[in-house]
């Protein structure tokens, strides 16, 4: 009896040992694979990467690794593919399937930023905070905490509550003084105090985030905003905010004709839009490719990075789709025959001049017409990063300001004080959201910060190395140094 019952325990430990074991491999399984979908989203390799995630989910969905792998799906969705609706359905799951896990904590911060990123109503803000505000309550020794009141700053300082999100900012880098969130929360504060007219303190606390981090990406984006500070509020009066620093290496000795736009995409490469396509420069100005398109009117890059073109009536993708876009008619829908600028909103909404219309339209990601935007003929259009836009008035020869949602924000009238514009060419902000004006007729650049006032004025006298007299384009790059593409010159001119 006994020696049976010792058979039968042996047996059951023997077949326990088999479970724990193929359990074990099951982990190990997953976690390999989970491994190689995060090399191949490392890699830009989207597609496969999803596919890991995804074989994890169907077949390791019991595993202690299913809910990080569900979590990588959610950020591809909301990062990568802007598809604020796919992430949605991959946090719900999360947080129902895998409430307790260590990925719920940034599932619910995700969930903040999707209903932010609906809209901006009282309701979306509110719902936002709300998810924001549920991981220190729910994991309040999460190191997602952090992360948590740093959007919910920055939340409230897009939508201009700005004293709130100070306190936000203000609160996360006092308790998480060392985390790389406190830098980000200084940074957001620098933002604000600069939008309430008090660049003075923002330089103080870009300069902590330079001194704790200086070799983090916080610390290079500290760095640049200060460079910004410096030339606006410091260097000034006793000194030029510009001085021309020489022409841009890849455009010395070129014959570029027609130019309709600078820009810099996420890679810090300068593209500059003119007859024969768009022509791309890596990091030290050296011509990389040329983007070949027949006489384009405008171009900018989208909210995923990417180059979008306009050429008549057609808007194209680089190496991908492209669409005409048309405007209901009185009959049929009509082609718009000229678009000369154009922007995209971090929505993915595109925004496109319509010239003959006189108005600015708005198109969804896939080229579809929404609806008019703004009565306004616009020579160029710019977005801060606040989704504000800023348009030149052909007519008034003036810069209308509106919101994301086309309501009005302010004016800069053709004459103000301390200027006045003659033929206003261009124009674009920078990272604070001071608007910068290109004038072809007074050869110079206008600057303005908060509340519309003039805070400088940049111009070359015309025989003077730098001069820009014909200038038809402009950028800023990320220190705000000034690149002025000029006709005479035929070359774009760098100021710093």
């Amino acid at each position: 009896m006994s020696l049976s019952l010792a058979s039968r325990v042996g047996v059951l430990a023997m077949a326990w040992s088999v479970v724990v074991g193929a359990q074990g491999n099951i982990e190990e399984f997953a976690r390999r694979q989970y491994e190689s979908g995060l090399t191949f989203m490392q890699n830009g390799r989207y597609t496969e990467g999803l596919k890991d995630f995804q074989t994890v989910l169907e077949t390791f969905g019991k595993s202690s690794i299913a809910d990080n792998a569900l979590l990588q799906i959610a950020l591809y969705h909301i990062d990568v593919a802007h598809d604020l609706a796919a992430s949605q359905v991959a946090v719900e799951r999360l947080l129902k399937d895998y409430p307790d896990t260590d990925s719920a904590p940034v599932a619910h911060i995700l969930s903040g930023r999707i209903a932010f990123g609906k809209g901006r109503a009282p309701s979306d803000v509110d719902a936002a905070l709300a998810s924001f505000e549920r991981v220190p309550r729910l994991f309040p020794n999460d190191e997602a905490v952090p992360a948590a009141g740093f959007y919910a700053g920055d939340t409230l300082r897009i939508v201009r509550r700005t004293d709130e999100a100070l306190e936000r900012f203000r609160r996360v880098s006092m308790e998480y003084p060392r985390s790389n969130w406190a830098a980000r929360a200084r940074i957001g504060a620098g933002l604000c105090l600069v939008a309430g007219d008090r660049a003075p303190r923002a330089l103080e606390e870009l300069q902590r985030v330079r001194q704790q981090l200086p070799n983090s990406p916080e610390g290079t984006d500290a760095l640049n905003l200060n460079t910004i500070l410096y030339r606006l509020y410091v260097r000034l009066p006793s000194q030029p905010a510009y001085v021309f620093g020489g022409p841009y290496p890849g455009t010395e000795g070129t014959k570029f004709k027609d130019v309709v736009g600078i820009h810099f995409d996420p890679a810090n490469q300068l593209l500059l839009g003119h007859k024969l396509g768009i022509s791309v420069f890596d990091v030290k100005g050296k011509l990389a490719r040329t983007i070949t398109i027949d006489e384009p009117s405008a171009f900018f890059i989208d909210e995923r990075g990417r180059i979008i073109s306009a050429r008549k009536n057609v808007l194209s993708v680089e190496r991908s789709e492209t669409v005409s876009i048309t405007i209901p008619g009185t009959d049929k829908p009509k082609a718009v025959e000229e678009m000369p600028s154009g922007v995209a909103m971090s929505s993915g909404v595109r925004l496109m001049s319509d010239r003959k219309g006189k108005q600015v339209i708005r198109l969804t990601p896939t080229g579809a017409f929404v609806g008019k935007f703004a009565g306004v003929d616009a020579e160029r259009i710019a977005l801060n990063h606040l989704d504000d836009v800023a348009m030149i008035d052909r007519e008034t020869k003036s810069v209308v300001i509106v919101d994301r949602d086309g309501k009005a924000l302010g004016k800069i009238p053709q004459k103000g004080t301390g200027y006045e514009f003659d033929n206003p060419v261009d124009l674009t902000f920078d990272a604070f959201g001071n608007l910068y004006v290109l004038d072809r007729g007074r050869a110079s650049v206008f600057v303005f910060g908060p509340k519309n006032r003039l805070v400088t004025t940049v111009t070359i006298p015309e025989k003077s190395p730098g001069a820009f007299p014909r200038a038809s384009a402009f950028a800023l790059d990320k220190a705000g140094r000034l690149y002025i593409f000029d006709d005479r010159a035929q070359a774009i001119q760098v100021y710093q």
